[in-house]
């Protein structure tokens, strides 16, 4: 059996959704599929993936997350490779990422209608809720509500075209089911997916060095921007900085211009390590160096958090907002009592008192991060491919 996946993102680029992407496609091959996957010029090749980019397209040119004027022309020509690809390969299924992906993929199929390829698709959030978050419909007037409420409507269709939706969140299986009626029969829900392997707690040679002489370090690791909860995180440091000299602060992602502003003018740069940006495969030897990862990101999107698997997979205690889906995955008990920056910081501040419950929350973190391995992945997606009638092995992973 092969698939192609539509991803209309500079695969890879070390951040959260191309995370999610490639952890699909490591979850399909531990059941026999083969995976192709077409996506845009920018990114970095993986050695075990199947990469198909088109060429380099005027107006896009960042990595990071948000608008870029050439998005259109890039998906236009993401459509021609999709097909190109399609013809050759003949593949069984076609997984399309993101909301553009599934129009993309939609259109390849029914180009090719005699071969009656499914469509399935991957969603992290809504729409609506992600151009909210950017700021898309900030202007005052009804112009804002108008093109919102276009925007509605573009999503209901988009969520109609796939013959099954993968959802990455609690939070965003109920926008999909409450705001835009699409059937329950028709969703499933797959939280992100952490390779256990490569947090082997065993291995302390895989730990990073650090420039930190703090006793207690605190981990971020993700994309440096107001939509991923920047401004919190920032409230945090400074707010603990001030009164703890014991806590120290070790960020991992990128872009980093306004960090490191924040850094100088705050005269932090012994309290704050900025890492920047790193090769995915390197992530686990910084949170392996850490005592508690945090997330301040408080999505309208719907999206999950995958981080928080990363960070339990590495036996670190959290430090994020208690909403349902956190709580799902890390216990009612392990999150700030509210959703303010206070309280986050209170909470850090509270762990970083009580090593020892510190300790004993990441031992507890590591043994139920357990259910969201690649091949727990794989089971939930090869059930799906099976209800479509495709030519899954008939035994599924455990």
């Amino acid at each position: 059996m092969k698939v192609l996946h539509i991803a209309p993102t500079p695969f890879f680029s070390d951040r959260g959704c191309h995370i999610r992407v490639l952890s699909i496609i490591q979850s399909i091959e531990t059941f026999g599929v083969a995976n192709i996957l077409c996506t845009y010029p920018l990114g970095r090749d993986l050695p075990d993936v199947d990469i198909r980019r088109i060429s380099t397209v005027s107006g896009y040119s960042r990595v990071e997350a948000g608008p870029q004027p050439g998005k259109i022309k890039a998906d236009v020509k993401l459509l021609l490779l999709g097909l190109r690809t399609a013809l050759k390969e003949k593949p069984d299924a076609i997984h399309a990422h993101l909301h553009e992906g599934i129009v993309l993929g939609w259109i390849i199929k029914w180009l090719l209608i005699w071969r009656r390829i499914p469509l399935v698709a991957d969603l992290q959030g809504g729409l609506v809720g992600e151009l909210d978050a950017h700021g898309f419909f900030s202007k005052p007037g009804w112009r804002s509500s108008a093109l919102r409420s276009l925007f509605w409507l573009a999503e209901l269709l988009i969520l109609k075209l796939p013959a099954h939706i993968f959802c990455s969140s609690i939070n965003s299986e109920k926008i999909f089911l409450q705001e835009y009626k699409i059937r329950q029969a028709k969703i499933t829900r797959l939280d992100d997916r952490v390779d256990l392997s490569a947090y082997d707690p065993v291995r302390k040679d895989k730990k990073a060095s650090l420039s930190l002489d703090s006793k207690f370090i605190v981990v971020f690791s993700g994309s440096l921007l107001p939509i991923k909860g920047l401004d919190v995180l920032q409230h945090v440091i400074l707010q603990l900085c001030r009164v703890r000299e014991d806590i120290g602060f070790l960020l991992v992602g990128y872009p980093t211009d306004v960090m490191q502003r924040f850094i100088v003018e705050n005269k932090l740069e012994t309290r704050v390590e900025l890492v920047g940006r790193v090769a995915f495969e390197s992530l686990p030897g910084y949170l392996l160096s850490a005592d508690v990862g945090v997330e301040p990101k408080q999505s309208s999107s719907g999206e999950g958090s995958g981080k928080l698997l990363h960070y339990m997979a590495a036996g670190l205690a959290i430090a994020a907002f208690p909403t349902k889906h956190n709580q799902e995955l890390a216990g009612e008990d392990a999150f700030a009592k509210e959703h303010s920056a206070t309280a986050l910081a209170q909470h850090i501040e509270q762990l970083a008192d009580n090593p020892a419950r510190c300790h004993e929350l990441g031992k507890q973190n590591r043994k139920k991060v357990g259910p969201f391995s690649l091949e727990s992945g794989g089971n939930i997606i090869a059930r799906v491919y099976r209800n479509l009638n495709l030519p899954c092995s008939s035994e599924l992973p455990g």
